[in-house]
């Protein structure tokens, strides 16, 4: 995919919880100021996505991301 056809790459967030339940959010900071409200096993995750009109495409798929904030 073009790089001008796919738009600019942009990020997700995630909580995934100990139950396997997910969770978006808009931002890093957000995704970890809520992370200890979903409990102890709770992770924040992330990927890189290209939006065009109504799809998103995710060329690496989800990535954990270390809690450094702990």
């Amino acid at each position: 995919m073009a790089m001008g056809l796919a738009g600019l790459p942009d990020r997700e967030w995630m909580i995934k919880d100990a139950k396997g339940r997910k969770y978006n959010y808009d931002s890093e900071e957000e995704a970890f100021e809520e992370l200890p409200e979903y409990g102890e096993g709770a992770t924040v995750w992330t990927r890189e996505v290209y939006r065009a009109l109504f799809v998103t495409k995710s060329i690496d798929g989800w990535k954990q991301v270390p809690n450094s904030r702990v």
